[in-house]
């Protein structure tokens, strides 16, 4: 099975917030501009994952081709939102049930319902989903995953912060979804071997990046997965080179430097939070 898979690649893709209201930063897309990009799949005829398919592979690589929707699917694609905005609930997730699709949202935990005072970027706040909007999209076909607890680094925590915010964060969403939570997203990408110790011990079985590349099914650790984040700056040509659509050359090259470039601001955060209380 292995072998048959091992050089097919396929696009993990990473929103954040999707909106009407303007913010002073690139994570926030317009609900046109999502619908534009999923039409866009649907019209090229990706079928997005379940979290649960990723899972499932790299806990059972013995998994038949028939028995895992990952490997059977001609163009599959799996939709991830971090931190867990009550946009996504708002404009998202109708857009994403018009065209028979599903996503997978990373949840911080600490600030379900709250403003996400976390941000350190000036400019206005934005409300995360409240859980009557998580079980309600629960219900129907949304899946859900960890996103820590507090924003925090995990890279710059201590052993018991971090096993805070790994152990925490996935005990809440299963006591309130009522399902193992498997999967995880590090908080603005960030990991060390530290982190993916601490998250194979808290019983994670994977775990999410943010590095722009396209998965490749021959990819054997599942601790440190891509995924592509989509930004306010990318018009359709440039979501076509993230998802792989156009032929491989200066454009794709071109969309790696700028979303690693973007992925680095993160760190402005870090040193932020150093200078304030």
């Amino acid at each position: 099975m292995q072998g048959k898979v091992a050089n097919r690649n396929f696009p993990v893709l990473a929103y954040h917030k999707v909106d009407q209201k303007l913010e002073l930063g690139v994570t926030s897309i317009s609900p046109r501009r999502f619908e534009k990009q999923i039409s866009f799949l649907k019209d090229e005829g990706y079928t997005s994952l379940k979290i649960q398919d990723i899972v499932g592979y790299y806990s059972n690589s013995d998994l038949s081709v028939s028995e895992n929707p990952l490997l059977s699917t001609r163009k599959p694609i799996l939709i991830t939102f971090d931190d867990g905005y009550a946009g996504v609930y708002k404009y998202a997730y109708p857009i994403l049930h018009k065209y028979d699709f599903t996503a997978t949202i990373f949840i911080t935990t600490g600030y379900v319902g709250k403003n996400n005072i976390w941000d350190k970027s000036p400019g206005p706040r934005f409300k995360h989903l409240n859980w009557f909007q998580i079980k309600d999209m629960f219900a129907n076909g949304i899946c859900f995953g960890s996103h820590g607890v507090n924003h925090k680094f995990f890279t710059t925590q201590d052993h018991q912060s971090l096993e805070y915010e790994l152990k925490a964060s996935k005990h809440e969403l299963e006591d309130k979804l009522g399902e193992t939570i498997f999967s995880l997203s590090y908080p603005y990408g960030c990991y060390n071997d530290k982190v993916i110790d601490l998250t194979r011990t808290m019983e994670y079985k994977i775990g999410f990046c943010l590095r722009p590349e396209l998965l490749n099914f021959g990819f054997k650790y599942p601790y440190s997965l891509p995924r592509i984040a989509v930004y306010s700056l990318d018009n359709m040509q440039a979501f076509r080179a993230k998802v792989g659509d156009l032929h491989p050359g200066l454009l794709p090259y071109r969309q790696k430097i700028k979303n690693l470039l973007i992925n680095r601001c993160a760190y402005a955060s870090l040193l932020v939070s150093w200078l304030k209380p």
